[in-house]
């Protein structure tokens, strides 16, 4: 598919029609087009149904399926949960949970890693949400509530542009999502919802919150938005972090940089959420991202018809942008194959486009945990990297 797409681009342009099917859809490459569609005709374009039962599940709407303005209505009111301070706070239950998660491992033993990082993200994200434990993992003395193992993992969903879903499409998007019942879930919401109290959570922030009328959510849109965020790190986390190390361990002298810099940060306990944002770590993180975007593909559908490039955007006509083809333009990253964590040190990052770098989208949609997951996994990262050496050579995942 990425073979397809690089083409396309390289032979008509940076916006190009062609048809997938029957269905037309329009490819928008390069730096200033992306930045026009994300930034200045977002309120043109629509998410696809089937990306939002992708998200939605048996579920209600939240931030990532609600469109134009109930979307940016709702990022206000959540914008105050991920904003330095409360992404701070929450990085003790990371290095908990993921110090726990470390010390259960045998040594000398083999781990299905894909499936370890997603049981991590699910007890962190039940810690941040709900300040709930996650049955089998920690005690609920002190918690607002354990949720059960199949509430916190999920079910595997399929789906495809096609109604229904097409088993032999060209392109199938499989992810985690919430199961048909969350029972123990909706009793802490509900139990939270009448009496009102303040636990540092996000499900806290969600209850006390004022929209701009005074008026505060109803109990539908909070369900709906407090089990999309327990399953929004599922697939990227826990894929992002066995590319990374997956990448470290190829790349000279890059894993043993991240061990010494880990035994400096972490001596006395989890870092600093500042110190997170400077570490070579990171860098590493995001150009490991670069290299293998969550969403190598972001869909959009055509809701007002525009003009682009002098192209036409007909209503309801697909539009795909590829982070996977912009994060590897040698345009925008010299040497686009090679593994670099230089690229995103300090004070280097002045140059890059503002809309060629995509692992979390761009505009108005793109994801507001997108620091939180950031910071979450460079800690992750970092305490695997004291704990544990040739990690790519025992784990079969890798």
């Amino acid at each position: 598919m990425f073979g397809f797409l690089t083409a396309l681009a390289e032979r008509y342009g940076d916006v190009v029609g062609f048809e997938l099917g029957r269905s037309p859809y329009i490819l928008v490459n390069g730096a200033p087009q992306v930045r026009e569609l994300f930034f200045e005709r977002e309120a043109c374009l629509r998410k696809p149904e089937f990306v939002k039962d992708s998200n939605r599940g048996h579920w209600g709407d939240g931030l990532t399926t609600l469109e134009w303005s109930a979307c940016q209505a709702r990022r206000r009111v959540l914008r105050p949960s991920f904003r330095a301070r409360p992404v701070s706070s929450c990085l003790p239950a990371v290095a908990q949970c993921t110090a726990e998660m470390l010390n259960a491992w045998a040594p000398h033993s083999e781990a299905d890693l894909l499936r370890e990082l997603r049981i991590l993200t699910a007890r962190i994200a039940a810690r941040v949400v709900l300040d709930a434990e996650l049955e089998g993992y920690g005690p609920s003395a002190g918690r607002s509530g354990m949720l059960p193992f199949a509430e916190a993992y999920g079910e595997d969903y399929a789906s495809t542009r096609t109604r229904g879903g097409d088993p032999i499409a060209p392109l199938v998007m499989v992810r985690p999502r919430a199961p048909p019942r969350m029972d123990a879930a909706l009793r802490i919401i509900d139990e939270r919802i009448a009496s009102g109290e303040e636990r540092g959570d996000v499900l806290s922030d969600l209850v006390l919150a004022r929209l701009p009328d005074g008026k505060r959510l109803t109990r539908d849109e909070i369900v709906g938005e407090v089990i999309q965020m327990l399953y929004a790190g599922h697939l990227t986390i826990p894929f992002s972090l066995v590319n990374f190390w997956r990448d470290t361990a190829a790349a000279n002298g890059v894993a043993a940089r991240i061990a010494t810099e880990a035994d400096h940060l972490c001596a006395n306990g989890a870092p600093e959420s500042a110190t997170l944002s400077e570490s070579y770590c990171l860098a590493a993180l995001k150009e490991s991202m670069r290299l293998h975007p969550p969403a190598p593909i972001l869909y959009r559908e055509v809701e007002s018809a525009f003009e682009l490039n002098g192209f036409e955007f007909a209503r309801d006509v697909a539009v795909w942008v590829s982070p996977q083809l912009l994060h590897s333009d040698v345009r925008y990253f010299p040497e686009p194959h090679r593994f670099l964590p230089e690229r995103f040190v300090k004070g280097r990052l002045a140059a890059m486009p503002g809309s060629i770098y995509l692992p979390f989208g761009a505009g108005r949609r793109a994801c507001i945990g997108n620091h939180l997951a950031l910071h979450q996994m460079t800690l992750i990262s970092l305490l695997a990297a004291r704990r544990l050496t040739g990690l790519s050579t025992r784990c079969p995942a890798l």
